[in-house]
């Protein structure tokens, strides 16, 4: 992988980015993140009440349960231009979990006819994802379980860009 948009095709084909995956303990993530996130507070300080911890390191989003492990992964946009961004808060280890090779890589969001391109050319099927799709947006579902949702770019024009790629342990 050399690119954000590559790194971000695997996770919607593999369901893991880089060294992330859902299950793993907070604490890995928090170290891989470059430590001092709430991922790393101990399951046992932290409870139901407390609700998830979550991260966003440039597009990248990592967030783990009152159980201390992580339960979602995914990119979203970072602005309301749509575009997307590499970690950067990592230095070197977040830009190798992603795949990224540049800490400041910043992508136009890509159109849904690239990302499916992508799938394609990865051997990853999907299909229609009608949970999450309606009015203003489109979405599919990987045969890794990763959401790909589309929206319309803005401005206004035709076509459907990404807009978020997520996969959760609570949807199956």
């Amino acid at each position: 992988m050399d690119s954000l948009l590559d790194s971000m095709i695997s996770f919607a084909a593999t369901g893991e980015i880089g060294p992330f995956r859902l299950g793993m303990p907070g604490r890995e993530a928090d170290l891989l993140l470059g430590g001092g996130t709430a991922l790393g507070a101990p399951a046992a300080v932290r409870t139901a009440e407390d609700g998830d911890a979550g991260v966003k390191d440039g597009s990248l989003e990592v967030w783990a349960g009152p159980d201390g492990l992580v339960h979602l992964l995914g990119f979203d946009a970072v602005d309301t231009a749509g575009r997307f961004a590499a970690p950067s808060r990592a230095g070197t280890a977040g830009r190798g979990a992603t795949g990224s090779t540049e800490a400041t890589e910043v992508i136009e969001a890509p159109t849904r006819e690239a990302v499916l391109d992508g799938l394609r050319r990865t051997g990853c099927r999907w299909r229609d994802d009608d949970a999450l799709t309606f009015d203003d947006q489109l979405a599919v579902r990987t045969q890794a379980g990763v959401s790909a949702v589309f929206s319309r770019p803005r401005p206004p024009a035709d076509g459907w860009v990404l807009a978020s790629l997520y996969r959760s342990a609570d949807r199956r």
